[in-house]
């Protein structure tokens, strides 16, 4: 009867269970935790809590890491030097379009004739303004293009941290595993010597260990995958202790950070409408070119012992090509442009709108998970601890409820990791990751009154 009643109690608790989740995945200097101390596993328990007062704890750390990764950033560096490009071009449209022309001729005959002459042609169109509007334009892009490889760059580091973070608690948890296991094998091979347990007791331990041995060699191996990808993204070679701690406390969104239209500040709509403007201003350029610039000229010279004076006048004659073509085309490209727009700005509203609902979701899982599942887990574990000193449990019956409890705790390792993943996505959609880590952003000149 008293076996009966305990694995009831042990169903109950696992059904009382909302969701799991376990410690924060790791401590490091320079962040707060909230740690509780009556964990019964011999290991520290952090929880990272999700609050409601908009605030988020940052470790400075982190802020350091990411400007440390743009900088290593060969993206981030081709970016910059894709601005300073656009920078040169916007320049040297606003240079004169077109040069003067110096002109010398000298002819000997019965009489000698001498002249020289300067010829200009003017810009009558303003064909320089339309360039000037078109480099400016493209400019703006770059820019908002370079904001948008920061945005990235930092959004996969951050992901790729959360992944190491995920996979070093887990080892954490398969050590553990391991070490529960080989107490359990040395406790049935002192029972049994004792006579108190059957040898197959005995060879059901040995086994669970060898599987909790194989469990933590495969998540050893996860944890290297991890902290590779977190090399390659980072481009920093370090130790395990020195990358950057995540957020203790993640804030939940305000009512104006979930606003429908906060996700159109993003630097890709922004340089989307950038590059719709340019396209405008090159219908207005492909128009200009169909226009007349006349070229004027002026000359002086010597015939003999006279003194000549002259002026010219040259108007070109669009009669056989009247580039109304060309102005077709760019008032197609200017629609093509367009519509790029409004496909982009549907996918970010969508993409928006997806990951506020999965952090609300996952950070909702996450507080029931600390309000009652992780305190039912740990009782469940003491008490788990406390039959089987006394031997009121079998191996199978322990084996069962301890895979259970552990089985817990991975699937609130993996339930942060989501969470922090989908905080790290809604950060992005809504365009506040440099803002989130306290990172000065470029400012970005954006165009209104798009169709959307």
């Amino acid at each position: 009867m008293l076996l009966t009643r305990i694995f009831y109690m042990g169903v109950c608790i696992c059904w009382l269970l909302p969701m799991a989740a376990v410690a924060d995945v790791g401590t490091s200097p320079g962040i707060s935790h909230t740690t509780d101390t009556t964990d019964t596993t011999d290991s520290s328990v952090t929880s990272t809590i999700v609050s409601a007062t908009g605030v988020d704890k940052v470790d400075p750390a982190l802020p350091a890491f990411i400007q440390q990764v743009w900088t290593e950033s060969p993206a981030v560096q081709g970016a910059q030097a894709a601005i300073e490009a656009a920078r040169a071009r916007r320049d040297g449209a606003d240079r004169p379009l077109h040069n003067p022309s110096l002109g010398l001729d000298a002819e000997r005959t019965d009489i000698n004739t001498s002249t020289v002459g300067l010829t200009q042609t003017l810009d009558w169109s303003d064909k320089r303004g339309a360039l000037v509007n078109i480099a400016t334009q493209e400019e703006q892009a770059v820019q908002a293009a370079f904001q948008e490889v920061r945005r990235s760059t930092a959004l996969e580091a951050l992901n790729a941290l959360v992944g190491f973070s995920t996979a070093r608690e887990m080892q954490k948890l398969a050590k553990h595993r391991t070490q529960l296991m080989q107490t359990l094998v040395d406790t049935a091979t002192q029972r049994q010597a004792a006579g108190d347990m059957q040898a197959l007791d005995v060879i059901l331990a040995q086994v669970a260990y060898s599987e909790a041995l194989m469990t933590q060699a495969e998540v050893e191996s996860t944890l290297s995958e991890a902290e590779a990808a977190l090399q390659a993204v980072s481009g920093l070679m370090q130790s395990p202790s020195q990358w950057p701690s995540l957020p203790s406390a993640l804030a939940l969104p305000s009512a104006q950070e979930t606003e429908s239209t906060a996700f159109e500040s993003l630097p890709r709509l922004a340089m989307l409408r950038s590059r719709v403007e340019a396209a405008r201003a090159r219908i207005s350029l492909a128009e200009k070119r169909g226009r007349t610039d006349p070229t004027l000229g002026i000359r002086a010279g010597k015939e003999d012992s006279e003194t000549l004076l002259g002026l010219s006048l040259e108007i070109p004659l669009f009669v056989r090509n009247s580039f109304k073509a060309e102005a077709r085309a760019a008032s197609h490209d200017a629609i093509a442009e367009e519509q790029a727009y409004r496909d982009a700005y549907r996918r970010a509203r969508a993409y928006f709108t997806g990951a506020l609902a999965r952090y609300q979701n996952t950070s909702h899982a996450w507080r029931v998970w600390l309000a009652a599942g992780q305190h039912a887990q740990r009782e469940q574990m003491s008490l788990l601890d406390q039959l089987w000193q006394v031997g009121e449990l079998s191996v199978t019956d322990y084996l069962i409820q301890a895979k259970q409890n552990i089985d817990t705790q991975e699937a609130a390792t993996r339930l942060l990791g989501e969470t922090r993943q989908a905080h790290f996505a809604w950060l992005a959609a809504s365009n506040q990751v440099e803002r989130w880590l306290g990172l000065a952003q470029h400012d970005i000149e954006t165009n209104s009154g798009e169709s959307k």
